[in-house]
């Protein structure tokens, strides 16, 4: 047993020291899973920012799931250092991108427009970046305008990278200037907004003139907040984040501007109109919008005497200047009204032939076509309507030339000449409106030599006679008759016929 246990014991060892040696290996294998140095985010950058950056990793879970409000968005910069990103995966992490678009004038990223395209394909609102090279104010011009053409033109904002004294004379306090010229260039280009990009450690030493940006972004690493005002804070250069494969800066937003005020596209004023005046004589005006009429070509209360409303037709003897030089339109009865052009259009000189005055409904009497707008071009048509259809009819506009056409109460424009359409009264669907050719009477009907019904001719028929119609003819308000073979006319009003 002694010798037995002599011999085993060496054998028992050699087992335990070679199943250490394993454990050991695997713990080396696990550690170095752990401390794998990724590809660094920017590995050309001359400058060394403040502070360590943590290794922050937005790979998982998804950020914006986790985010602990709207205000602390995911917000990334990027270059061709980030090689092929997968955008549906980082379009899910990311709320704003910012991209470079060159190195200086002599190099244009060569990622930037792959970047740009994809994130505007997948809805991922973006900026741009230039690094700034420039030495003299004459060069910093040039960069402005090759980064204003590079940029994609879906660009929220630009932003210069301002990361070294480029100078010519190698001197700090000049970047102020240089700089300025940039922006100012830029600023001849583009109403997007412009920020600044500027490292803490050279914010006093290139003393920038931050009042010429929109919003300041400053790179200080991490728990070290920049101790300039400040928009954006560049907190670490070691971001991990879905679809990128290797490091990325992130940044926070800091302060009262939220990431609307980065995304938003800017609303440029509008400028105001000035006014345009018909200074030759149209002839005949109709009224766009309620106009007063003056007995004098000086407007104001005490030469006030009436007003004009809307579609009304007036007829213009002539143009007078008033001292100021300003148009206006003297009618045929002496008085005055304005010539802008927004308030009278002139019409057609066969105006007689339209409908003026808005009918609550028309009757085509021919097949027409109805329109998306007042140009009635072939791209702006809706739908072609048979004779007979019926319209309600909520306004007239006129087209440029001065036509008047009808606006139906679905949007849409039909013809207001008369042989087109025909104004009818609103309960015409209560009567026989499209030709019976025969009817029988329902009640005593009397018989009538127009369709103005104003005089008799002595006959009428009793209930249940059957009568041959010739045809529907309208009375100048709009209301339908049955024209007999006679010539003479009875009612067309369901009361008293019906259709055979």
């Amino acid at each position: 047993m002694k010798v037995a246990f002599k011999w085993a014991l060496p054998f028992v060892m050699l087992i335990i020291a070679t199943f250490s040696m394993h454990s050991m290996n695997a713990t080396a294998a696990t550690n170095d899973d752990v401390t794998e140095e990724l590809a660094p985010a920017n590995p050309d950058s001359k400058s060394k920012w403040e502070g360590k950056p943590f290794v922050t990793d937005l790979t998982k879970p998804q950020p914006k799931m986790l985010r602990a409000s709207a205000n602390d968005p995911v917000v990334v910069d990027i270059s061709h250092h980030q090689g092929n990103i997968n955008w549906s995966q980082f379009s899910k992490a990311a709320d704003l991108a910012i991209i470079r678009t060159q190195y200086g004038s002599v190099l244009e990223d060569r990622q930037h427009k792959t970047y740009e395209s994809q994130a505007t394909k997948y809805g991922v609102p973006y900026g741009v970046y230039a690094y700034f090279l420039a030495t003299d104010e004459a060069d910093a011009k040039v960069e402005a305008r090759d980064f204003y053409k590079r940029a994609g033109k879906d660009a929220k904002f630009y932003v210069v990278d301002v990361e070294e004294d480029t100078s010519t004379e190698k001197n700090p306090k000049r970047m102020r200037a240089i700089t300025s010229s940039f922006i100012a260039e830029l600023r001849k280009l583009t109403d997007k907004k412009i920020g600044i990009y500027v490292g803490h450690h050279t914010y006093n030493q290139f003393n920038l003139d931050m009042s010429k940006a929109d919003f300041v972004w400053i790179p200080r690493y991490g728990n070290l907040k920049p101790a300039f005002k400040h928009d954006i804070w560049q907190y670490t250069d070691k971001g991990r984040i879905a679809g990128v494969p290797g490091y990325v800066d992130l940044n926070k937003l800091v302060g009262t501007k939220e990431l609307s005020f980065y995304t938003k596209d800017v609303q440029k004023p509008v400028e105001p109109s000035k006014p345009k005046y018909y200074t030759t004589n149209p002839k005949k005006v109709a009224i766009k919008k309620a106009v007063a009429n003056y007995d004098s070509t000086t407007f104001n209360d005490n030469t006030k005497i009436g007003r004009y409303d809307r579609n009304e037709i007036v007829e213009v003897e002539k143009i007078v200047l008033t001292k100021s030089g300003t148009p206006r339109l003297k009618l045929d009865d002496g008085t005055y009204i304005t010539s802008n052009m927004d308030y009278v259009v002139k019409t057609r000189s066969n105006i007689e032939d339209y409908t003026t005055v808005v009918p609550k409904k028309v009757i085509l009497q021919t097949t027409q076509s109805a329109y998306k707008s007042t140009n009635f071009v072939a791209k702006n048509k809706l739908a072609t309507y048979s004779p007979n259809t019926i319209f309600t009819i909520s306004d007239i506009k006129y087209t440029s030339k001065g036509t008047p056409v009808l606006k139906t109460i679905s949007g849409y424009y039909i013809s207001a000449l008369k042989t087109n359409t025909r104004k009818v009264v609103n309960n015409v669907t209560d009567y026989l409106y499209i030709n019976p050719k025969k009817i029988v009477t329902t009640s005593k009907v009397n018989e009538y030599t127009t369709v103005s019904f104003k005089e008799k001719t002595g006959t009428a028929y009793a209930k249940g006679k059957t009568l041959t119609v010739t045809g529907v003819r309208w009375s100048s308000n709009g209301t339908p008759r049955l024209k007999l073979g006679s010539g003479k006319y009875i009612t067309a009003n369901k009361k008293y016929v019906k259709i055979k």
